[in-house]
């Protein structure tokens, strides 16, 4: 399968710090429940799906958004930082799609979006 997109997020942000850049394409009843960025990018997990923003150009007025419903994620793997490593990387892979990478800097919990994806899937 193909690489779909790739992103890189350097921080954790509170979910209603960039409510005001989605709000408009969230579904009724769709909450937000973590947020993690890199500079002007985004990936949002919801209790429905991951949305994934990349902004463009200078002005950054153009942005495009990915979106990936739970139910569309065959499997997923983490690969934790090693000592010598800066980031861990987040695998999913979307059915009849791809793959959809996140590295998370060394920093981040990985573990924590695992566990979040897992109970979406599982439970």
């Amino acid at each position: 399968m193909d690489l779909l997109t790739e992103y890189s997020v350097t921080q954790e942000e509170e979910a209603h710090e960039s409510l005001d850049i989605i709000e408009a394409i969230l579904t009724h009843n769709e909450d937000i429940h973590l947020v993690f960025s890199h500079m002007r990018d985004k990936v949002w997990f919801t209790n429905k799906r991951i949305i994934a923003m990349d902004v463009q150009g200078l002005t950054g007025k153009k942005k495009s958004f990915r979106s990936f419903p739970y139910s569309k994620i065959s499997s997923f793997s983490i690969e934790t930082a090693g000592t010598f490593d800066g980031d861990s990387d987040f695998k999913i892979w979307l059915s009849g799609a791809g793959l959809f990478e996140i590295k998370f800097r060394k920093k981040l919990n990985i573990k924590k979006v695992a566990q979040f994806l897992s109970e979406r899937m599982l439970g």
